[in-house]
């Protein structure tokens, strides 16, 4: 079997940990009723921080371990639902550092943890300062195996740098996954779009995004395919967004289009 679904679970974050467990958790139970296989959270949805509260102590006193309890329900939940997880969340760093991690996890269908993807890129523009909150990851994500075709993973702002998507595709990548918490701005709405359209299209690779809703947030989930055509789009508010992952279409696109093949390294450095 070539195709595979997937299901961004577009949901609004509240302060509350434990209340956004309890909302991750249904939402991925009913993702799998639904035939998914893996679902996606939005970026850093653990806690929301409001405008007041996007401070690094604030993010300090709400972020919890690897091992903590959100983390620990996410895994019970993929296992339960047979379904891998990708989520967003706050991770404490050392002892020594006041800031925090913008981390995101990926959990397989039997409840692994396998990777811990801490963003790189920090979202320091359009007045906002996450660089002043978070400590920025030194290592971008590498492709990871899965059941269902080779994945890449960026997170939200890391869209506006090309070279991250680049550095994974040329590592072997059938499809990207993108939990973001995309703010509402000039423009941003078009950028969004457009960013996700071309990551898609210049390394022909699926990307299937996931946006916070609500508060600030944008919504509009957007899961586009190799020649991308968007296969899903959500709306402003709460939703399940399901879109279809074809390893055919793949071969189709990368067979019609061959850019990467035909790249020039050696003109690049």
């Amino acid at each position: 079997m070539t195709t595979t679904l997937i299901a961004a679970a577009q949901l609004e974050s509240s302060p509350s940990a434990e209340e956004n467990l309890a909302r991750a958790r249904s939402a991925i139970a009913l993702a799998a009723q639904r035939g998914a296989r893996l679902v996606i959270l939005p970026e850093i949805f653990m806690a929301y921080l409001s405008h007041e509260e996007f401070t690094a102590p604030h993010a300090r006193k709400v972020a919890q371990s690897l091992d903590g309890p959100f983390v620990r329900g996410l895994r019970e939940a993929a296992r339960a639902a047979q379904v891998w997880v990708v989520a967003g969340m706050i991770e404490t760093a050392s002892e020594a550092e006041e800031k925090t991690y913008n981390t995101t996890v990926v959990i397989d269908e039997q409840g692994r943890l396998l990777r811990a993807y801490h963003k790189t890129h920090m979202f320091d523009a359009y007045g906002y300062r996450e660089s002043d909150v978070f400590v920025s990851g030194d290592q971008l994500f590498e492709p990871l195996a899965t059941p269902f075709g080779r994945m890449g993973l960026f997170v939200c702002y890391e869209l506006r740098f090309p070279e991250v998507a680049r550095y994974q595709a040329a590592r072997g990548v059938d499809f990207f996954v993108v939990p973001s918490g995309w703010v509402n701005g000039h423009l941003k709405e078009v950028h969004w779009r457009h960013l996700v359209v071309a990551r898609a299209i210049e390394n022909t690779a699926y990307i299937f995004t996931c946006d916070q809703a609500g508060h600030q947030f944008l919504g509009r989930s957007l899961h586009v395919d190799p020649l991308g055509v968007v296969l899903a789009e959500g709306g402003e508010g709460e939703q399940l967004v399901f879109g279809e992952l074809d390893l055919q279409r793949l071969e189709q696109a990368r067979a019609k289009v061959p850019s990467l093949q035909h790249r020039r390294p050696d003109l690049y450095r």
